[in-house]
């Protein structure tokens, strides 16, 4: 069936196309009676506005754009979960590009989709944030203002851009405080993307919580990583190459402690009895491992969902304070009391 047009309706009810026009925008220079004949042939026609002249209209394309890091990293996906979730209830749209986790390629995503003329822009784990506030001219939506973006999982903000995350530090900070109270001393840290807030913070809990529970924070506990299952798989060596060989561990994210468990079945490491492991993120996965792997909960469709909102009320010139949210300890079997001589 071909497209019904506004010219379409107009030639069948013999009507003006602006007639038409002002009958499907409520206007008030038309009458309630000839609107009601207007409307009732556009549906039995199936008329379905164009978004594009929609959009020139209202000066919105009803489009959030969102930029992520890696699709396939599954805190990520759930994450996207929430955003795509809340944007279809409030009618909008959504658009996704990905960084890789690059922080050239995240800006040439970010340009690509405001591009596109989308309304507003998420951004899952931040690469470049600082780089936001030098888009200007890019950001311009077609109402004349300026597209807000929101960053997840990030804290950086200024006039413009918005920000939802967790609180790593006190998670982190908590985490290790578990482990304290399991009679864990020597407690290392698989640590996450060098130069990541989220890596920082998470690094400066881990060295709260050693702090607070009166443990030594020493450099060589501190293993370098990306996030990535293969900084787990290769951690494990490192750890049983320590003395004192360190009785627990506390990973940037899920997937890194995934790695170490993979890494520990193999080797012949018992977990939790040789060593305890505690990851970060509580992806869906992390209950399914041997053994189930204990994380500390990030509210991941949460802030998704928490995004959008922000990103309407910036949309509707309303205040967005950055939202920090708290992380949750869930108690899984990789998480044991400390069986070792040096324990306390």
């Amino acid at each position: 069936m071909a497209h019904i047009s506004i010219v379409d309706i107009a030639r069948l009810a013999q009507v003006s196309p602006s007639t038409v026009s002002r009958a499907l925008q409520n206007h008030p220079r038309i009458s309630p009676e000839r609107r009601a004949e207007i409307l009732a042939l556009a549906e039995q026609l199936g008329y379905r506005p164009s978004q594009v002249a929609r959009s020139l209209v209202t000066g919105q394309t009803h489009t959030i754009g969102a930029v992520v890091s890696d699709v396939t990293d599954p805190f990520v996906a759930e994450v996207l979960k929430g955003v795509e979730s809340a944007a279809r209830s409030a009618g909008y749209g959504l658009l996704i590009a990905m960084s890789n986790r690059d922080p050239a390629q995240e800006m040439t995503a970010a340009t690509a989709l405001l591009d596109h003329q989308v309304d507003g822009l998420i951004v899952i784990s931040s690469r470049a944030p600082e780089h936001y506030r030098q888009l200007p001219r890019q950001r311009e939506n077609l109402a004349g203002g300026v597209a807000p973006v929101v960053l997840l999982n990030h804290g950086y903000s200024e006039a413009g851009v918005y920000s939802v995350r967790v609180d790593n530090a006190g998670a982190a900070s908590a985490a290790v405080t578990l482990l304290s109270q399991l009679g864990h001393r020597h407690i290392a840290f698989v640590a996450g993307p060098t130069g990541g807030q989220s890596s920082q913070e998470r690094l400066a809990g881990y060295l709260q919580g050693l702090t607070a529970n009166r443990l030594p924070p020493l450099p060589e506990l501190i293993l370098q990583g990306a996030g990535m299952l293969e900084d787990g798989w290769e951690a494990l060596a490192a750890l049983q190459a320590m003395r004192p060989r360190p009785t627990a561990v506390l990973c940037y994210n899920d997937l890194a402690a995934i790695g170490l468990l993979a890494a520990a079945a193999r080797a012949g490491v018992n977990v939790p009895d040789a060593l305890s492991v505690v990851g970060f993120d509580n992806i869906s996965l992390s209950a399914y491992t041997i053994p189930p792997l204990t994380s500390v909960e990030q509210p991941k469709a949460a802030m998704g969902k928490a995004a959008v909102r922000t990103c309407l009320r910036a949309l509707a010139g309303e205040p967005a304070p950055p939202i920090v949210m708290s992380g949750q300890i869930i108690l899984r079997a990789s998480t044991g009391v400390c069986r070792q001589s040096d324990c306390t």
